[in-house]
């Protein structure tokens, strides 16, 4: 049975000013009242979420919403935050997993796609949408006897990892790719890591460059 850690399922409505328990229903079903347009910083975590683990369906047949789950507290709880008024809150699942759920938007319905990958051109790579998928996905390795650590993601579609090449490469890094995974090099890791900013909540070890350090922030995170 899951228990909520934020619910913020309900809202006030700032375009008529009343309190809503659903504002998705409000504003499907109102006729003075509409969806709210994303704006370009939120457009950014949505993008991460999906580049990440997000996903997205519409069960009730009704515009779709996005879902992402985690089992670092701290991630969800900053996820959530950033969606902002989007988001609908986090549960927690018997098996200890936090779950995150947005309210329904017809924004989502351009996004069906990306579940799959996005789109191989159009869009590029944000700092902020960088951010929220390294967050999401991304993690540090270090390879044989190495010191330094480099970048890496597991994307096993294939036109989602070509996708992400180019993006990467538009920003002048040059990723490896090899067995479904993209990796930086040492020297394009540590520029990156600098590109990103302060690590998000939650994920404080994948910033950490040092092999030892990122082993105790990882079992503390």
């Amino acid at each position: 049975m899951s228990e909520w850690i934020v619910d913020a399922r309900g809202g006030d409505c700032e375009q008529c000013g009343r309190e809503y328990r659903s504002l998705s229903s409000h504003w499907a079903k109102n006729q003075t009242c509409s969806y709210p347009e994303p704006s370009d910083e939120l457009t950014d975590i949505i993008r991460g979420c999906l580049l990440g683990d997000g996903s997205l369906d519409n069960p009730n047949d009704g515009p779709p919403a996005l879902r992402i789950s985690s089992m670092r507290r701290p991630h969800i709880v900053w996820i959530h935050n950033q969606l902002s008024w989007l988001s609908r809150g986090v549960t927690r699942d018997g098996r200890g997993a936090y779950r995150l759920r947005t309210l329904s938007h017809p924004v989502f319905h351009q996004y069906w796609t990306w579940m799959d990958a996005p789109p191989t051109d159009g869009w590029t790579l944000s700092r902020s949408i960088a951010r929220c998928w390294y967050a999401c996905d991304g993690g540090l390795e270090w390879p044989g006897t190495s010191t330094q650590p480099r970048a890496t993601w597991t994307i096993t579609d294939d036109t989602k990892r070509t996708a992400c090449k180019r993006v990467l490469h538009e920003l002048d890094y040059h990723p490896m790719e090899w067995e479904r995974r993209l990796a930086l090099s040492f020297d394009d890791t540590e520029r990156f890591l600098e590109w990103l900013g302060e690590p998000t909540p939650g994920s404080d070890y994948k910033w950490a460059l040092d092999r030892d350090e990122y082993e105790r922030r990882r079992t503390t995170d």
